[in-house]
């Protein structure tokens, strides 16, 4: 018999159901297996000095009882759910200059960049809303800090389920038209840009690398003729990972971290998305061909984004491994061989 102490509740029984998601992993070719939803080392709100943590609360509107730090995403700076003493829960991301200094690149340029564009996307494109921001120094150390708010959901289960594929598809259908506006002021560099401006580099490294020249043939044709048709008037997540997508328990779609929107074709995000999945063996071809954004694109098009992603995942995963990111290349890899082996099968079908 069971004693009465070890019965699980429902409460305890919704609770690990809802914390399954933080187990979900993904396995290189090699074998290497990418907790994908602990992929980050980030500091806790401990970590942050006592006169940051009093500013934050200051500005939030009461004391800090409990803090949550999440496991997902690649870059080192603060991002937590802070539940408040009235019960409020706000998510809040922070980095410093002195974050900067010890990871080698301008991570809290990086949080104001997307304050200032976030400040301008438009409403309706799926996005939490940002509460408030404050950019100050704190004993001779620039922060900054973003608020935005908690929204009651977690990253779509991997390996992908297509229900929550096709909730997430959806939503980026039902975002589109909003997408469609571009604020003035808002300065984005095209999809062909932030694709194509490093790509002669990106393909010389990998020359001189790899004996695999016939491939490299490949993506440079495919990259070259593409790249022209990823042009359109859409702001575009380019980021938008499985770990930037959350899923409420009511079916709500929240797309997050809006660091790296550029300006292209409204299908591209769609395709993003896809890659995991078609990773994780769902029949992404028959999503493509039924998808509003993308069933009428150009075949073309489509091998000239995969060529062009896989040519970033190809250098990337071969430098070294950041100690704040200590699966970042692994994940890297899984993406380059998902990426080929999806443009191998559609160059042998056509």
């Amino acid at each position: 018999m069971t004693p009465r102490s070890q019965v699980p509740t429902p409460d305890r029984v919704n609770r690990e159901a809802q914390l399954e998601w933080q187990l979900d992993q993904m396995t290189t070719r090699d074998g290497v297996v990418v907790p994908v939803r602990a992929t980050a080392r980030r500091p806790r709100w401990q970590d942050l000095p006592p006169t940051m943590r009093r500013l934050v609360e200051q500005t939030a509107g009461g004391a800090v009882v409990t803090a949550e730090s999440t496991g997902t995403g690649f870059t080192p700076g603060f991002a937590s759910r802070l539940t408040l003493e009235d019960g409020q829960d706000v998510f809040v991301k922070a980095a410093s200059s002195a974050d900067d200094a010890v990871h080698g690149w301008p991570l809290s340029d990086a949080y104001r960049d997307e304050v200032r564009k976030l400040s301008l996307l438009p409403d309706g494109i799926g996005a939490p809303a940002m509460l408030w921001h404050r950019d100050v120094e704190v004993d001779g150390v620039r922060w900054i800090i973003v608020a935005f708010e908690y929204v009651e959901g977690a990253p779509p289960r991997r390996p992908w389920r297509l229900d929550q594929l096709r909730l997430v598809l959806d939503t980026l259908a039902a975002t589109a038209p909003a997408l469609t506006r571009i604020p003035a002021g808002l300065e984005l560099e095209t999809a062909e840009e932030h694709l194509m401006t490093d790509f002669d580099e990106r393909l010389r490294l990998m020359r001189d690398s790899s004996n695999d020249q016939r491939w490299l043939d490949t993506v440079e044709r495919l990259c070259r003729d593409g790249s022209r048709l990823l042009a359109g008037q859409s702001i575009v997540h380019m980021d938008l990972r499985d770990d930037n997508v959350l899923i409420g328990v009511t079916g709500c779609v929240w797309f997050v971290d809006w660091n790296w929107p550029v300006s292209g074709a409204d299908w591209i995000d769609t395709l993003c998305v896809l890659l995991s999945a078609r990773g994780d063996g769902l029949d992404v071809e028959a999503e493509l061909a039924q998808h509003p954004l993308t069933r009428e694109v150009d075949p073309v098009a489509i091998d000239g984004l995969l060529a062009a992603l896989w040519s970033f995942w190809g250098v990337s995963m071969t430098k070294p491994v950041p100690l704040s990111s200590p699966h970042l290349r692994d994940h890297q890899t899984w993406y380059a061989e998902v990426t080929r082996d999806w443009l191998t099968e559609r160059l042998r079908a056509q």
